[in-house]
This record gives structure tokens, sequence and C-alpha cells, in this order.
């Protein structure tokens, strides 16, 4: 099964609205992240001097790493989802906690609920 698939058959699985809100909300979020560094060129960015103040930030977030990243966060909700559907986790608090953390990172986006916050 690959990620695409297993990522529909999380989301249309049912459990706790709330979670799996929370969850859908952030692989999309992912999802949008992903395609976007996906689209960037070069397999290594490197400091710019001419990016000023912003370049080792520029540099420390190449499109490679945001993909790394997404990717992490990817396992970690699918643990998450994995818990709230029927598959004990003994680690589900810790997982919820870091699933609620990861959104706030998206607070300012339309979409993103404040219920969510821990």
């Amino acid at each position: 099964m690959n990620e695409a698939e297993l990522t529909t058959r999380i989301i249309d699985a049912s459990g706790p609205p709330a979670v799996d809100d929370l969850t859908t909300f952030l692989r999309k979020r992912i999802a949008e992240d992903k395609a976007i560094a996906a689209e960037c060129t070069g397999p290594d960015w490197q400091v710019d001097p001419g990016d000023g103040d912003n370049a080792e930030h520029i540099a420390r977030h190449d499109p490679a790493r945001v993909l790394r990243e997404a990717d992490a966060k990817l396992v970690v909700l699918n643990e998450l989802d994995l818990a709230v559907h029927g598959q004990p986790r003994p680690y589900i608090d810790a997982l919820l906690f870091a699933v609620q953390q990861m959104g706030t990172v998206y607070a300012t986006h339309p979409d993103y609920n404040e219920n969510w916050r821990p």
C-alpha cells in the first residue's frame, strides 16, 4: 500500500471526530508543503550572501529538508490514527500532544480550529 492509499484509508476510517478532523487538516497542510517543496529545483541549497539576513534560514529549509520533515510528520500522524482506530499504542497521550503541537504551526490557516490546541 502506497502513502496515498494509506492516507485515504486512515482518513476514511471512523474514529473520534476531533482527532480525525485535526489529522485530516494536518495531512492536507503537509501535502501542500510537499507539493511546493517538490516543485523547487536544485539538489542542495547553499547560503547566498545576496539573501542578506534571511540567507541561513532559506538554506536550512531547502526542499529536501521540507520533504523529510513532512514524511516524519506523516509517520507520527499514522501512529496516532492507528491508536485511535483500535490498534492500542502505549504512548497515545504523547502522540496526541505531539500532533496538537504540529497543528499550531498552521494556526493562522483559515481552517485551523482553536480547540485543537493542547
